[in-house]
């Protein structure tokens, strides 16, 4: 099914046609005024509906029809969607093709290393590739060995909003390896006048390979210990970084790649060697029609892989997932925000009494301040998902356990939280609920202060947002015990 672009042009034309009733700002439903008094919070700066999702009857609600920044709540809808377009059984798979003969362990002709966007790509599975090669009995390459990342658009980075150095706001492509990660170690000199020792590792669960496509200059500096020296932090030749080492910062540290095709042929490379397998440097290129295809990995399930992005939140596995579904529908897609449009359009107009007004859908994953979704569109959202994709949600928000009974999808930016999901009340009830709370003006000002080459966010965001998970909590024990 392909939603074509003009479709989702008049969608929204008609959308914005519609005349938004602003919703009050008081609440409906059990008194939440004490908690978002308690909590230090303006009631103007929350958001959120309480739902039965079988009939859609709302049993509490504040603003709803105002829209706040998701975050990962975005992951929700965009597994949801993901599931219907591609099915719960969709696998993934990358894929080595040949050309030329083979004779006495020689291909005479090219290797080529196809990716075909899987998001839990690791180490292990291109051993696994290596390994059926070896079994046909490849042990050197006297052609080329290229690197295919045609079935997806390559991207260095997720949002231009968030910092260079962040791990969570990788490349993306159709070619990522280990979640697009890399770990960078250094260490002081040991005597005087020596240099300092620096290193790049792709890490997966059961070793580390030296990252060729890293580059990092050591030099002198102040404020930042990272520097990328292109635009974002890599170019076609890879990864280039500037170092310089501040007070007390750690030994190991984890950066994004931002040119995944490359970094992973890289890393297949170093692979080959260590199992007896010699190529030549990777270069880009497309598996021709001749090629015949010499080894294939699959991964798990769709259905498992969305089960874990709803629970770890990967920014890359959501991206990688949304954008493969995005393109089944529209193979023109080459942009995540057209990717998201294009995965939101059936979904709003297989609801069209929703009023969608006002939703801004940047990406899959939610890393993005300007993305913005109402209480009101996103329990439209759930009630489309429907059970199954439901109960892939996890228990917990960031790792620590949500009240019994809850299954959601969290969110968090700085001066931004978001949960969403189902809960049980105290008298037996499953409801639907969704909510936000956003200080736009803190995110904004922080926003234009941003140093891109500095991840941490400010101590007084982890402060708010210390806050705002207090108030979340709050609001679902008065939710549980109340209705």
């Amino acid at each position: 099914m392909r939603i074509p672009t003009f479709s989702i042009l008049l969608l929204l034309a008609c959308v914005s046609a519609v005349s938004a009733c602003a919703s009050p700002t008081a609440a409906t439903g059990p008194d939440d005024r004490e908690a978002i008094a308690r909590n230090g919070f303006s009631a103007a700066d929350i958001g959120y509906v309480l739902f039965d999702p079988d009939s859609g009857a709302v049993l509490a609600e504040r603003q709803p029809a105002k829209p706040f920044a998701p975050a990962s709540v975005a992951k929700l809808p965009a597994m949801a969607a993901a599931l219907a377009v591609l099915g719960p059984d969709h696998r993934f798979e990358t894929t080595l093709y040949a050309t030329g003969r083979l004779g006495n362990g020689v291909l005479d002709g090219d290797l080529i290393l196809k990716g075909g966007g899987d998001p839990s790509l690791s180490s292990e599975g291109l051993a696994e590739l290596l390994r059926d090669l070896g079994a046909l009995g490849v042990t050197r390459v006297t052609g080329r060995f290229l690197y295919d990342t045609s079935a997806l658009p390559e991207m260095a980075e997720i949002d231009a909003g968030q910092p260079w150095t962040a791990g969570y706001n990788t490349g993306v492509g159709a070619l990522s390896l280990n979640f697009n990660r890399f770990r960078f170690d250094w260490a002081r000199p040991a005597a005087a006048g020596q240099p300092v020792r620096v290193s790049a590792w792709s890490v997966s669960d059961t070793g580390r390979v030296p990252l060729d496509s890293v580059t990092v200059q050591v030099g002198a500096g102040a404020g930042a210990a990272f520097t990328p020296l292109t635009a974002t932090g890599g170019d076609a030749e890879g990864e280039r970084w500037r170092f310089a080492p501040q007070p007390g910062m750690a030994a190991s540290l984890w950066l994004p790649v931002t040119r995944p095709g490359l970094a992973t042929a890289h890393v297949f490379r170093r692979l080959a060697a260590e199992a007896g397998i010699a190529l030549p440097a990777p270069a880009p290129g497309a598996v021709p029609p001749t090629a015949t295809l010499a080894a294939l990995h699959r991964s798990e399930p769709l259905e498992v892989l969305a089960r874990q992005v709803l629970r770890y939140s990967n920014n890359l596995s959501a991206e990688l997932i949304g954008l493969a579904a995005a393109r089944r529908l529209d193979p023109a897609v080459r942009t995540l925000p057209e990717s998201a449009a294009v995965l939101t359009a059936p979904a709003m107009l297989a609801d069209p009494r929703t009023d969608w007004t006002g939703l801004r859908l940047l990406n899959h994953s939610g890393l993005s301040a300007a993305s913005r979704i109402t209480p009101a569109q996103t329990m439209a959202l759930i009630r489309g998902a429907g059970p199954a994709v439901l109960a892939l949600l996890p228990g917990e928000d960031e790792g620590k356990a949500l009240p019994p009974g809850v299954r959601a999808k969290s969110g968090t930016l700085a001066y931004a939280k978001a949960l969403a999901g189902t809960l049980t009340t105290a008298g037996g009830r499953t409801l639907g609920f969704a909510f936000f709370v956003t200080d736009e003006e803190r995110r904004a000002a922080m926003d234009r202060t941003m140093d891109r080459r500095i991840a941490e966010i400010p101590p007084e965001a982890r402060a708010w947002l210390a806050r705002s998970r207090k108030l979340q909590a709050d609001l679902l024990e008065l939710w549980i015990a109340g209705l």
